[in-house]
């Protein structure tokens, strides 16, 4: 017979080395969810997280405050490349947010979209060659009607 301890730390080697906790679960026929619930303990304890994205956030905030010690304590040129780089960056984000870029964006896009159906050739207009690659159908209520036996 196998004590708790025993079975709690070869639980803990087996999700350390990678094996899927349902494989565990299954394999001991033991919950699927404590064997979960021992992986999240686990994740906790090395990471500071049991999710991907909480632990990617704190990595992130301590980016964060390394690049902000490096801003003030980092000899000048270094200083400026920073800052030169993270003003270049938030440039770049805030005119792909800007309203009126967007609205600008929003209004060529719509006079494009008019200028293709105002130019957009007949079907008479168009050869085999210029369709073989890409046709478009449309169904029609007599396409439905097509293999029915009336």
């Amino acid at each position: 017979m196998i004590t708790e301890e025993e079975l709690t730390h070869l639980l803990d080697r087996l999700l350390e080395v990678g094996v899927p906790p349902t494989a565990i679960a299954k394999a001991w026929d033991i919950d699927p969810f404590l064997v979960r619930d021992r992986m999240n303990d686990l994740r906790v304890d090395k990471y500071g997280a049991a999710e991907l994205s909480e632990a990617i956030a704190a990595i992130q905030w301590e980016v964060l405050e390394e690049f902000r010690h490096m801003v003030h304590d980092a000899p000048y040129s270094e200083r400026q490349r920073f800052i030169m780089g993270m003003v270049s960056k938030t440039m770049s984000l805030t005119a792909r947010q800007n309203p009126e870029t967007m609205g600008t964006m929003r209004n060529d896009f719509l006079g494009l979209m008019a200028a293709m159906a105002d130019t957009a050739p007949d079907d008479d207009e168009l050869s085999d060659q210029d369709t073989a690659a890409f046709v478009a159908a449309v169904a029609t209520d007599d396409d439905q009607d097509q293999g029915l036996d009336h």
